[in-house]
């Protein structure tokens, strides 16, 4: 906005309000941050089409590995390196893919700028990409086994986890994703923040940060993170409460994670 453009957060699922509201460009997530929704991109790309909108694609969570918004209807895509690209939580980049007009206009305002990526970054960046499909397999495989563990552990509420239902996206995760969803799911605990901080303090194995994507399991707390800019009758909005925790599950033995939240919740 202070650019001077005209910002609206609106349901991507809900095409009649995307097509109400006229936009030039739509930016979508593949996979939501941090509830783990899925976006219908096969049809929002043909509304795009349709209302002449630009349509950009966050694929972060579910890498190329698990969707390829660009033969679904996106006209780019962009993900944050750091996290599963490079996979090692020691990069700092970000990658934009498209037409190769686009993507010169695009390196031509990256050299304007002066955000070039450095040489080892770009080396630490392929290292990544070079066991990308391995690693996001085991990510996809244990994210799945604790989100089925955790709808019997006490003071769980409820689980977010794209391919695990009754999650409100599940029959479009099922379509747009192929074979697995990645390493991130959610979920709420009953006792909210102070139950959510009693975890945090017993945990053995689990680390807290707010990065995602790395070899180990980590939490974030969105409420003190990347939703603390938002009020609370926002975040509650979408669905956002006191008791939300994001989780990006690791490669560590799938037993050692869930046995790490049992301990930490009983």
């Amino acid at each position: 906005q202070p650019a001077g453009f005209k910002v609206e957060f609106i349901d991507l699922n809900d095409l009649d309000a995307v097509e109400r509201t006229n936009p030039t460009v739509i930016l979508a997530e593949t996979i939501t941050n941090p509830l783990c929704r899925v976006v219908d991109l096969e049809a929002l790309g043909e509304l795009a089409r349709e209302i002449e909108s630009f349509l950009i694609v966050d694929n972060t969570f579910a890498t190329p590995l698990f969707c390829r918004p660009l033969e679904l209807g996106a006209h780019a895509v962009v993900h944050s390196a750091t996290k599963y690209l490079g996979g090692h939580s020691d990069l700092v980049a970000g990658i934009a893919v498209g037409s190769k007009a686009l993507i010169e206009k695009v390196r031509a305002f990256v050299s304007r700028t002066g955000a070039t990526l450095g040489p080892f970054d770009a080396w630490l960046a392929l290292r990544g990409l070079r066991t990308l499909d391995v690693r996001m397999q085991r990510h996809s495989e244990n994210a799945l086994a604790l989100a089925k563990a955790m709808k019997s552990m006490g003071g769980v509420r409820y689980v977010h986890h794209p391919l695990l239902e009754p999650s409100p996206t599940y029959a479009i995760a099922k379509r747009i994703l192929a074979d697995g969803s990645g390493g991130m799911m959610a979920f709420d605990l009953e006792g909210e923040r102070d139950a959510v901080q009693r975890m945090i303090s017993r945990f053995k194995l689990v680390t807290f940060a707010a990065s995602l994507g790395g070899v180990e399991t980590t939490v974030s707390y969105p409420e003190l993170t990347s939703h603390r800019s938002m009020s609370l009758a926002e975040r509650v909005e979408l669905g956002i409460g006191p008791g939300t925790v994001r989780v990006s599950v690791g490669l560590e033995d799938p037993a050692d994670i869930i046995a790490d939240f049992q301990q930490a919740l009983s």
